[in-house]
């Protein structure tokens, strides 16, 4: 279920979520009920941010942090930005530590071979970027456990990669799970890349996944029948094939090169390739689409609003 922030607040409460507490020493994790409880997994500690920066911010950082991009703050308050994202850095390299230092880190061949995957798809996609003109943040890799991608309170959650807002440097993956490395590491790379811009949840899965499954058939690490078999996004994607399907009839376009323009408006935050196609009205009407609730993203109602 999609959940706004205030009722992410209300559900993180009523199960007990824990609550960084800042010192000088490694900061600790605390329940509503003053329980001391560190961060069981990644979604946790990306969770724990708020409530204690509602400790330590005044109400109008507070509510700029709840509304506003890591890098809009960053433009419109730097110093904000600055407080900000060392903390968060802070507490999420301890958070790291931590878990390295448990019984059960993850095994040092797999990691190797993670590591070197890793590297090998930065060389792919930093080529692919530069020979299409765009910019490229060189890709950063945490590899954690997998059981620190498990969500205690949501197990039908299956993601095998992660980008904490505030974290710049770097996004997550684990290694051993149902989606394939090569697939997470493509299409993580793909969100450290993007632009902020108005695409809303639906059209960022959708547009990611699709992209990333397009480049890991081109650079051929995957097999056709691996990649079908790899669960991830359906909906989102159905959605996105029914928009490149629309560009396909109405600019003469290939697929490949519809969802190069695509994925270049959600990589650059610019609407202006997509609003010449569709006009801005109807474009729009998709962005509002992809930010609604949880059925609003229908091919019915793609079509309908690219139709009129």
């Amino acid at each position: 279920m999609k959940r706004t922030r205030q009722s992410w607040k209300r559900f993180l409460i009523g199960i007990g979520v824990p609550v960084l507490l800042v010192s000088s020493s490694v900061p600790a994790a605390v329940t509503e009920k003053g329980k001391v409880q560190q961060p069981r997994n990644i979604y946790e500690l990306n969770y724990s941010f708020q409530f204690t920066f509602q400790r330590l911010l005044k109400p109008e950082e507070m509510k700029l942090y709840e509304t506003r991009g890591p890098k809009e703050i960053q433009r419109i308050n730097p110093e904000l930005y600055a407080r900000i994202s060392v903390d968060v850095k802070r507490w999420t390299d301890e958070w790291i530590q931590r878990t390295r230092t448990t019984r059960d880190p993850i095994p040092e061949k797999r990691l190797s071979d993670g590591q070197q995957l890793a590297v090998k798809i930065e060389g792919m996609l930093a080529r692919y970027f530069q020979e299409l003109g765009w910019p490229y943040r060189p890709m950063q890799v945490v590899f954690i456990r997998p059981r620190d991608f498990i969500d205690e309170h949501n197990r039908d959650k299956t993601t095998g990669g992660m980008f904490i807002p505030f974290y710049p440097d770097a996004f997550f993956a684990t290694i051993d799970w149902p989606i394939p490395l090569e697939l997470v590491l493509v299409h993580e790379s793909l969100h450290f890349n993007a632009a902020e811009g108005p695409f809303g949840s639906s059209l960022i899965e959708g547009t990611t996944d699709t992209s990333a499954r397009y480049l890991v058939r081109k650079f051929e690490l995957m097999s056709p029948s691996d990649l079908w078999r790899a669960e991830s996004y359906p909906l989102e994607r159905k959605g996105v094939e029914t928009i490149l399907e629309k560009m396909m009839e109405r600019t003469g376009r290939s697929r490949e090169q519809a969802l190069e323009v695509l994925l270049e408006t959600y990589l650059t935050g610019r609407q202006e390739a997509m609003t010449k196609i569709f006009g801005e009205r109807a474009w729009n009407r998709v962005l509002r689409l992809s930010s609604a609730q949880r059925g609003a993203w229908q091919t019915g109602k793609i079509e309908k609003a690219l139709g009129e």
